[in-house]
């Protein structure tokens, strides 16, 4: 990308040096109203705005973006969805099945969307194909992670198993003719390619390289437990955004009224303990590159909803969403819109006198 917009700059002062050899007094003319109108009209600085906002609606669980003005809300224990069809424009659609939440969804294109619908009998994963969803396959857990590199080519990350034990329950592939189980172990993973997939459960984080997994324990880089911390140190999540720019999410020993978040950074070689914030984030919880080299995450903090999360240089910011007066603002989810830097965050603006959901609400950043 970097090549491609340095040709560009070339090719322009080309025709910018042909251009003064043939009319000198126009081009200066030009360039000089061009310069005033730069120094009047400052650079665009990006802010959080509404643009869903549902009354009468559980907090949107989980939100994917399929491009500049296309994507999906899902509201948390609906049947129905959101599906954006313009910068503020929503549309009602009906999903597969009831009595449940889609806790995670992944797109590659506005034709091309899954999502993981979780019930208490266990997860149904659906497609959506532009037109309708169907139910491709069930899983008897929770699917806390998906990666759709094409419509036949998804990996699907397996979670907890039910409420009270933490157990792997896999990581499968689906080809376009079936699914393979490629391992029995891990809580959520990501994939960058069939030949470099990433897992983590515990404090283990494993890479698979199309043939077999190798193993890296990164126990040492969470913070020692204190006499007030019970919980043991647990990873939550990955993404990579390049071979030596990958980030895991976790949680150091936790106790009552402590917030112990932590973000893991592998550079190639060797992983490290890049941030530790008040921050406690679940499995499956949705985190993703904000495009300048940082990250957008939701997670929790000790008292209250889950909130909007910057990480950058080393640093872990609380992010400020839009509310109204005596109201609080949590997220449950964010996604980036592909191809920009720009993002979508869903959640609820909450009642601060009865801590209830007000409205359902999905915000972007542009």
């Amino acid at each position: 990308m970097m090549h491609k917009r340095s040709r560009t700059s070339l090719v322009l002062s080309a025709c910018g040096v042909l251009a003064v050899g043939l009319a000198g007094g126009t081009w200066a003319a030009t360039s000089a109203k061009a310069a005033t109108s730069a120094a009047t009209n400052p650079a665009h600085t990006p802010t959080w705005h509404t643009v869903l906002s549902l009354a009468n609606t559980n907090a949107i669980d989980t939100v994917v973006a399929t491009g500049q003005t296309s994507g999906w809300a899902f509201p948390l224990d609906s049947s129905v969805a959101y599906e954006r069809t313009g910068n503020t424009a929503w549309k009602r659609v009906g999903m597969p099945e009831k009595g449940g939440s889609v806790n995670v969804a992944e797109a590659t294109s506005p034709s091309d969307v899954w999502a993981a619908y979780h019930t208490a009998t266990g997860t149904h994963l659906d497609r959506w194909n532009g037109t309708k969803w169907t139910t491709l396959k069930s899983f008897p857990g929770q699917v806390t992670a998906l990666t759709v590199l094409g419509p036949n080519d998804v990996w699907a990350f397996g979670g907890l198993i039910n409420s009270t034990s933490r157990l792997p329950q896999g990581v499968f592939h689906f080809n376009g003719h079936g699914w393979t189980e490629v391992t029995s172990a891990f809580q959520s993973g990501y994939a960058v390619s069939d030949r470099s997939v990433w897992a983590v459960t515990g404090t283990t984080i494993e890479h698979f390289n199309g043939s077999r997994w190798s193993a890296a324990s990164v126990a040492g880089l969470f913070p020692a437990p204190t006499p007030a911390e019970t919980t043991k140190p647990e990873l939550t999540g990955i993404v990579a955004l390049a071979a030596n720019d990958v980030y895991a999410t976790g949680n150091g020993p936790l106790g009552a009224h402590i917030a112990n978040g932590v973000i893991l950074h592998y550079n190639g070689h060797a992983w490290s303990r890049a941030a530790r914030a008040g921050f406690i984030s679940a499995v499956g919880q949705q985190f993703a590159s904000d495009d300048r080299g940082g990250l957008w995450l939701s997670a929790e903090n000790v008292e209250g909803p889950s909130l909007l999360f910057h990480y950058s240089a080393g640093k872990v910011t609380q992010v400020t969403l839009p509310s109204s007066s005596g109201s609080l603002t949590g997220s449950n989810s964010v996604s980036r819109i592909p191809g920009t830097a720009q993002a979508l965050s869903g959640g609820a603006i909450f009642n601060a006198s009865n801590a209830a959901a007000d409205r359902a609400v999905v915000f972007e950043l542009s």
